[in-house]
């Protein structure tokens, strides 16, 4: 072993000294005994893993920063990798799923008291810590990954893209389909991490003429009466319990972005007002606004407070 070597292996070397028995780490350990460089080197090592500790664990983590992350990202960009219908249905899936509160810290109490794998005779399993320092370097090629993903927007749709919404919940039943149900899946749409856009535009009557030549109800004479001259970001067609439907992107102001989704009136099962007295509601982090107008069933949603909302109409 020579002194890169034993530094590579000591940079995996946790805290609490649980490796020192380990093989590697016990001769990594030695070298850096006998050498000065690698033994200062080490202290230093150990006393800013310590204090990242520490202040990783005084870390506030606001609630609902991973869904706004999520939904800001796939709002603004629509470029995420396309995924088949079984990738789409697990990924949609994980996307609902909310983390039990205290996980995080649970999490980093149980890596801090890890101990070494041994096997029956007692000896360390040499394969662990190998293992240990793959970890690290998958991460880090996860994350670089991450990055090129994003940097290589893909070309725009040729038609829609699946979502859990679309995969785990289409029949051909013909029945209606409950409005908290739709705004349900509409949400979690929006929060999966493959939600993409069909068509970028910022001009809204070109959306509504693709949404239209989809086959889908046109949300056209239906945008609330403070978005009707705001630029749109783009659209997307979904389908719900095999209803088709459609969700257009609009931005207002300097970074908040609203989507307003609309269905047949007939496909929607439930009492709605009209369209100049909608009912507004809370869902997680999502104002959420229900109307109807003509034959139209609509739905506005914002990562905003209720009165906010109110104020578009």
């Amino acid at each position: 072993m020579d002194k890169e070597e034993a530094r590579f292996i000591l940079r995996c070397f946790r805290p609490d000294g649980s490796d020192a028995a380990e093989p590697e780490f016990a001769e990594a350990l030695q070298f850096a005994a006998a050498d000065r460089d690698l033994g200062d080197w080490l202290a230093k090592e150990r006393a800013q893993d310590a204090e990242f500790s520490s202040m990783l664990g005084r870390l506030p983590l606001p609630e609902g920063l991973r869904e706004e992350i999520l939904a800001g990202l796939a709002a603004e960009r629509g470029d995420l990798p396309q995924a088949d219908e079984i990738d789409a249905v697990l990924i949609g899936g994980l996307a609902m799923i909310s983390p039990p509160r205290g996980l995080r810290d649970e999490i980093v109490e149980a890596m801090g008291r890890s101990v070494p794998n041994t096997n029956p005779s007692g000896s360390t399993n040499r394969s662990s810590s190998w293992w240990r320092f793959g970890v690290p370097l998958a991460a880090a090629a996860g994350i670089a990954l991450a990055f090129m993903v994003q940097s290589e927007p893909p070309a725009e749709n040729s038609g829609p893209l699946v979502s859990i919404s679309d995969a785990a919940t289409s029949d051909s039943t013909g029945s209606a389909v409950p409005v908290s149900f739709v705004e349900d899946q509409a949400i979690a749409t929006l929060e999966s991490p493959d939600f993409a856009l069909d068509l970028k535009n910022p001009d809204q009557k070109a959306l509504f003429k693709f949404i239209r030549g989809k086959g889908r109800a046109c949300p056209s004479g239906g945008v609330p009466r403070k978005l009707e001259a705001e630029p749109s970001i783009g659209c997307r067609v979904i389908e719900v319990n095999g209803k088709p439907g459609a969700i257009v992107c609009l931005r207002r102001g300097e970074g908040e972005v609203v989507h307003l989704v609309v269905f047949r009136r007939d496909d929607v099962l439930g009492d709605l007002p009209s369209s100049g007295h909608p009912l507004i509601n809370k869902h997680g982090q999502w104002a959420v606004a229900h109307w109807e107008k003509g034959n139209r069933a609509f739905m506005l949603l914002g990562r905003t407070d209720t009165e906010h909302l109110e104020e578009l109409f």
